[in-house]
């Protein structure tokens, strides 16, 4: 699963095929045809969560949700620039106050 943060409002936003945006409208993103590749706006982050623990720790959640157990926990890891299942396009710029995130996908 790839979701999309936004460097500008911080939002994070599911993707799906169909072109979704952050809350402040600066960032957007969506999966390509091949239900694997995404496109977004850079300075966005692409963020990936492992399908497969995600799904595990939703069952260890229904089975006790007022109980923590590393059996809720997953993995989940920023994309790199250079992941090629995640296109980058120009997106709108940071403001001088805001923090870029390091690197950029020219990096």
């Amino acid at each position: 699963m790839k979701l999309m943060y936004c460097a500008h409002c911080h939002d994070i936003v599911k993707l799906f095929p169909e072109k979704r945006f952050c809350k402040c409208g600066k960032s957007w993103g969506h999966y390509l045809e091949d239900d694997s590749t995404t496109v977004q706006t850079f300075p966005s982050l692409s963020l990936g969560i492992a399908n497969p623990d995600f799904r595990e720790a939703v069952a260890a959640w229904q089975e006790e949700p007022k109980a923590w157990s590393p059996s809720i926990t997953m993995r989940a890891w920023i994309n790199p620039a250079s992941e090629p299942d995640v296109k980058f396009v120009e997106g709108e710029p940071l403001a001088d106050d805001e923090e870029p995130p390091a690197g950029g996908p020219e990096a």
